[in-house]
């Protein structure tokens, strides 16, 4: 079994860059995938921070955050 994974590139600012929308997109759902999985083995999400949303920081790149919106304007 061969693990898929959407390509990235360091960012300046010191995380992955994902190159625009689409590739941030699919990287959000293998990671939500991912991220449930890992649920499922331990029987509970409780504790599992799971990736919610992808954002465009000032370096022009995408990046995967599990912060809403709300929590990050306050």
């Amino acid at each position: 079994m061969g693990f898929k994974t959407v390509d990235f590139r360091p960012c300046p600012c010191g995380k992955r860059g994902f190159e625009d929308e689409r590739q941030a997109d699919r990287a959000l759902g293998r990671a939500q995938a991912k991220r449930n999985r890992t649920a499922d083995r331990h029987g509970t999400r409780r504790g599992i921070e799971r990736e919610r949303r992808y954002y465009e920081c000032e370096f022009g790149t995408f990046h995967l955050t599990h912060k809403n919106r709300e929590r990050e304007a306050a």
